[in-house]
C-alpha cells in the first residue's frame, strides 16, 4: 500500500458514510478507522455490514490505513474488566482483518502491570487474525510480538523528541502519527505557529525510517477537526510530501 496521510475518522463525527463521502470530495486517499466509533464497532457489524464498509471505502477511493482502539490502561489490569478487554481486542483484530487492515493501534499498560497470560492472549488474537498490534506507550520494551506506534503530541507531553523517538524505534514503528502540542500544553492543529513540532524534520525521519507506512493525521481533542484536517495536510505537503 502506498503511504498516505490518513485522518482519524472518529474525530470527524459519528456518521461514517458522510465522513467518508466528504473526505473523498476533498481529495483524501486514506483513512485511519476506529473500532470504537458508531459504524465501525465490531459488535454491531455482521458480515453484510462489513462488506458495506468495504464497498463504501472502494466507492470513495479510500484506503483503510489502520485502526485505533484506545482502552484505558487500568482496564487491562482490573480483574473485573480484563476479560472484556481481551475479547474486545480480539473482535477489533477480526474486523481489521476483514477490512484489509494490518495494524491495530493500542496503548498497553506498563509490562510489570499486566498479567503475562493476558498479554499472550492479546498477542495470540492478533496473530490468528494476521494483524500486528502497534503499542503506543513511550519507552515500551522492545517485543518481537508487538510493533510500535508514535504520537508526536504524546512525546512532547512527556518531554521526548518525536524525531529521536522515530529514529530509536526504527522498523519497529508500524503506526506513525502526525499531531502537535501547543505551548498551552493542549493538542492543536499541525502547522500552527504555536505548535512545537518541526514538521519537516519529523517528515524526514518518518519517510526515511518507514517510507511505506501511511501516517495517521491525529485529530483527537481538537476544537475544529475539519479545519485542522486541511491545515495538517498543507503543513505536511509544505514539508515535502506531495502525495498526501
Amino acid at each position: 500500500m502506498q503511504a498516505h496521510l490518513a485522518p482519524t475518522v472518529a474525530s470527524l463525527g459519528t456518521d461514517l458514510r458522510s465522513i467518508l463521502d466528504r473526505l473523498h470530495r476533498e481529495g483524501w486517499q486514506a483513512v485511519q478507522l476506529s473500532a470504537a466509533m458508531p459504524g465501525t464497532r465490531p459488535r454491531d457489524l455482521g458480515s453484510s455490514a462489513r462488506r458495506d464498509i468495504l464497498a463504501t471505502l472502494r466507492r470513495c477511493e479510500l484506503q483503510p490505513a489502520g485502526m485505533d482502539l484506545w482502552i484505558p490502561g487500568e482496564h487491562y489490569i482490573d480483574p473485573t474488566t480484563v476479560d472484556r478487554v481481551v475479547s474486545t481486542i480480539d473482535a477489533a483484530c477480526t474486523l481489521a482483518s476483514d477490512l484489509g487492515i494490518d495494524s491495530l493501534s493500542v496503548q498497553l499498560p506498563a509490562q510489570d502491570g499486566i498479567d503475562p497470560d493476558v498479554l499472550e492472549a492479546i498477542h495470540s488474537s492478533a496473530v490468528r487474525r494476521g494483524v500486528l498490534l502497534a503499542d503506543h506507550r513511550l519507552g515500551a520494551e522492545s517485543q518481537a510480538s508487538f510493533g510500535a506506534g508514535l504520537d508526536p503530541a504524546a512525546c512532547f507531553a512527556m518531554d521526548r523528541d518525536p524525531v529521536e523517538e522515530v529514529i530509536s524505534l526504527g522498523t519497529r514503528l508500524v503506526a506513525p502519527r502526525l499531531s502537535d502540542l501547543m505551548s498551552t500544553g493542549l493538542r492543536g492543529p499541525v502547522g500552527s505557529s504555536d505548535g512545537r513540532l518541526n514538521v519537516a524534520d519529523y517528515r524526514a525521519a518518518v519517510v526515511t525510517v518507514v517510507p511505506e507506512k501511511s501516517i495517521a493525521l491525529d485529530l483527537r481533542q481538537l476544537a475544529s477537526p475539519w479545519e485542522a484536517l486541511e491545515a495538517g495536510r498543507q503543513a505536511w505537503r509544505s514539508a515535502g510530501i506531495a502525495d498526501a
